[in-house]
């Protein structure tokens, strides 16, 4: 039993983290005074999401990074952060929507191009289902004459948009219910995995 708390916690922990991504600011030159290439284009090639992290890599002591508002960006201005961090391999998580912005805290860097705004995409709330089509009533084949010396059953009426002939509209294809499955196809491998190599 404690065996399998612990395989649904490790699921859990893998599912909810699958969709996540680590982005090295800078690639291998990290977060520095000169850019090879402009952060924010590097940034526009890239697209965030929430719950994506940001990883700043610099030389603790020598510089950090500032999370500021769009007019400190702007003007460069370290006087007054939402969020600094200094410890050379910084992680920032996205937990919104929205733009974030970045600069660095050491003098004059961001005049130099040390300065980063990143976009972080609206999540997308699943298309909720659409409701169940009514059920339609049994089709009764109309009556075919019959030389039986009994009665054939009455025939039952017709009402229009529920008649046999009138075709239903099609249903709408949801890429979100495709995704749920096969997060659980997933999960469901996953969790066989482990059961095997546990047990």
């Amino acid at each position: 039993m404690g065996s399998a708390v612990v395989l649904v916690g490790v699921l859990m922990a893998l599912m909810s983290s699958c969709c996540a991504y680590d982005f090295y600011v800078g690639g291998r030159h990290g977060w520095v005074k000169h850019p090879c290439e402009s952060y924010n284009s590097w940034a526009g090639r890239n697209r965030f999401r929430v719950h994506d992290r940001l990883i700043f890599k610099y030389k603790q002591g020598n510089d950090s990074v500032l999370v500021v508002t769009e007019a400190d960006y702007n003007s460069c201005n370290v006087a007054d952060p939402i969020g600094c961090y200094t410890d050379g391999n910084s992680v920032f998580q996205f937990n919104r929507s929205g733009p974030f912005y970045f600069i660095s805290g050491a003098a004059g860097h961001c005049a130099h191009g040390q300065k980063l705004i990143v976009v972080v995409l609206a999540t997308r709330n699943p298309i909720p289902s659409p409701p169940p089509a009514p059920a339609e009533p049994p089709y009764w084949p109309p009556p075919t004459p019959s030389l039986s010396p009994y009665p054939s059953p009455a025939s039952a009426p017709s009402t229009p948009g529920n008649s046999p002939s009138t075709p239903l509209p099609p249903r709408p294809s949801s890429s979100a219910s495709d995704l749920a499955v096969s997060k659980v196809s997933l999960g469901l491998t996953l969790l066989m995995a482990l059961g095997r190599l546990l047990g």
